[in-house]
C-alpha cells in the first residue's frame, strides 16, 4: 500500500482551487492509498469545529485518511474544538513520519 503524505499550510478557504486539496486526499484514500493530511499554520483553520469544511473533513477521516493539526498553530489561533475525526499532533510527529518514509510528500 502506497503512504502519502499532505501538508497544507495556508487556509483552504483563501485561494481558489483550495478544495483540490480535499479531491487530492480523498482519491489518494480510496484508491488504497494509506493518507496523512497534516494542517499546520492558517491550514488549521479548515479543521474548527463547526467550521464551513467541517463535513468534508469528516467524510475524509470516514474514508481512513489520517488528519492531523499541529497543536501550536491550532493555540496560536485560538482553536480548541476540532472536526470529529481530526486529531491534535506536533510537529515532532510530522517529523517522525517523514523520517518513516512515504511514497509521495506533496507540501501546499
Amino acid at each position: 500500500m502506497s503512504r502519502y503524505l499532505i501538508v497544507a499550510s495556508r487556509d483552504i478557504a483563501e485561494y481558489r482551487g483550495g478544495d483540490s486539496l480535499f479531491d487530492l486526499s480523498e482519491s489518494l484514500g480510496k484508491n488504497r492509498g494509506n493518507v496523512f493530511l497534516f494542517l499546520v499554520e492558517n491550514g488549521v483553520l479548515c479543521v474548527r469545529e463547526n467550521s464551513h469544511f467541517s463535513s468534508r473533513m469528516t467524510d475524509l477521516a470516514s474514508v481512513g485518511i489520517q488528519i492531523l493539526a499541529d497543536d501550536v498553530s491550532c493555540r496560536a489561533r485560538g482553536i480548541t474544538r476540532l472536526t470529529p475525526g481530526v486529531h491534535f499532533s506536533g510537529m515532532d510527529e510530522l517529523a517522525d513520519a517523514i523520517g518513516l518514509g512515504f511514497d509521495n510528500i506533496y507540501w501546499y
